[in-house]
């Protein structure tokens, strides 16, 4: 069921149980009214009748005078009189204004509800001629109970023309609040379809205003996180070129000519007269060199001692190798052994993070020292493989981050972890980050 209907049923259901309540309110007070004024009105004319003739006990009535007080009686309301005849048959005497319009007569149901049991009395009148007239005095609430009746109409219409109002002021409150969620629903969509530039406007409705500044906040969100990971996206691509050039340009410059020089050497070691040490010694020292070219291809491309010797190996195996090239850099690493027992997937992770942070260091921090630490720490009762990496450079400023930066977040971020990066002039940088410790399986092992 939709809001609105679901609204509009609750609205329903409660005009259903306050008219109910109401016409149940309403037939007790009428109930209540009735009797009261029924015994008012049989009381008064008792009293009436009382005043009217009550004589001696040897004087009579003459019949004008009995006449005229009982004319003067049946003007009182809701009584009704009659004569008792000389065969005892009852004769009706002129009541007082009574309800004889069939559709001014309330319901059966109605005058069953506020009826209660009506009083009647008798009274005897003697008369001159000595014969003695009875006559019956009995409440008649019909025209009180057609009053109840018009009264409790005019209520039950009353509370459905105010239950229409209120409904229909519902109505139009919500019809503006539905608007304003078809536009926040509108704008989700656009998000969803990956229109990030069209904003939710500002609402009246406060609760609703907060709603689309958080969507236009999560949508410049987005927007941003897609321009980074596009950003991104080319410089990977970018940096997959330059290393595709790199790597062909050192296999013709190392490789095709020191196989070159090989070759050569090879071909003179045939003359006659050619200096064979000299040559081997040459194509040992072309060897080496092209040794070292590998090592340095290879570690680029993948360290292959993290699967054969370990995460602790071969972060020392980089370090070192950044020292001999940046001798004026100390680099300080520490590290559990803990680590050799990180999955291939994290440690490699741990790695290009900390090769990231070091070629950081050496472009752009103008430092003399930096510290490496590598340790398993056990945080939020969960296993964790903590990465810290400072040094004492020229600082900066955190806003605008990097590509390698970004990167880096992107390879903690991707793992289920946390990264942190602080830089302030003068007092170096700080890379902090954590992932989940995930060991090898034990085939691996």
């Amino acid at each position: 069921m939709s809001l609105r209907g679901l609204i509009n049923a609750r609205i329903v259901l409660s005009v259903v149980l306050i008219l109910i309540i109401g016409g149940l309110m309403a037939i007790w007070q009428a109930r209540q009214s009735v009797q009261k004024e029924i015994n008012s009105s049989f009381n008064l004319a008792l009293q009436m009748i009382d005043l009217s003739f009550k004589y001696p006990a040897n004087r009579a009535i003459t019949e004008q005078h009995w006449m005229r007080q009982l004319s003067a009686i049946q003007k009182t309301r809701h009584i009704h009189i009659s004569l008792v005849n000389d065969d005892g048959s009852e004769s009706e005497w002129l009541a007082g204004k009574r309800v004889s319009d069939e559709e001014d007569m309330p319901p059966a149901w109605f005058k069953m509800a506020v009826t209660s049991d009506a009083p009647s009395a008798s009274y005897d009148i003697q008369l001159l001629d000595g014969r003695t007239k009875t006559i019956l005095i009995r409440a008649d609430p019909i025209d009180e109970i057609a009053e109840a009746w018009g009264e409790s109409v005019a209520f039950f219409w009353s509370i459905v023309l105010m239950m229409m109002v209120i409904f229909v002021a519902i109505n139009i409150v919500f019809q503006s609040m539905l608007k304003s969620v078809h536009a926040i629903l509108a704008g989700l969509r656009r998000v969803e379809s990956g229109e990030y530039s069209k904003k939710l406007p500002h609402f009246k409705i406060s609760e609703f205003d907060a709603i689309a500044t958080e969507v236009n906040n999560l949508t410049e969100a987005l927007n941003i996180a897609r321009q980074n990971n596009q950003a991104l996206a080319r410089h990977t691509m970018h940096i997959q070129e330059n290393e595709r050039q790199t790597m062909s340009r050192e296999l013709h410059d190392e490789m095709g000519q020191s196989l070159t020089a090989v070759k050569a050497m090879a071909v003179a070691s045939k003359q006659p007269k050619a200096k064979i040490n000299e040559i081997a010694d040459s194509i040992i020292g072309i060897c080496n060199h092209l040794s070292v070219v590998v090592r340095s291809m290879m570690r680029t491309l993948h360290p292959l001692s993290l699967s054969d010797l370990g995460l602790a190996a071969t972060l020392t195996d980089l370090v070192t190798e950044w020292q001999r090239r940046y001798p004026a850099l100390e680099i300080d690493l520490t590290y559990d052994e803990a680590v050799n027992w990180l999955d291939d997937e994290v440690g490699i992770h741990v790695y290009r993070i900390v090769q990231e942070c070091l070629t950081n260091v050496v472009r752009h921090a103008q430092a003399s020292k930096a510290t490496v630490t590598v340790r398993r720490h056990i945080i939020k009762g969960k296993e964790q493989v903590v990465i810290r990496v400072e040094d004492d450079g020229i600082g900066g400023s955190t806003e605008g981050e990097g590509f390698g930066v970004l990167g880096m977040r992107e390879r903690v971020e991707s793992m289920g972890g946390q990264f942190a990066f602080e830089s302030i002039p003068g007092q170096g940088v700080r890379v902090r980050a954590w992932m989940p410790f995930i060991e090898r399986e034990n085939d691996e092992q």
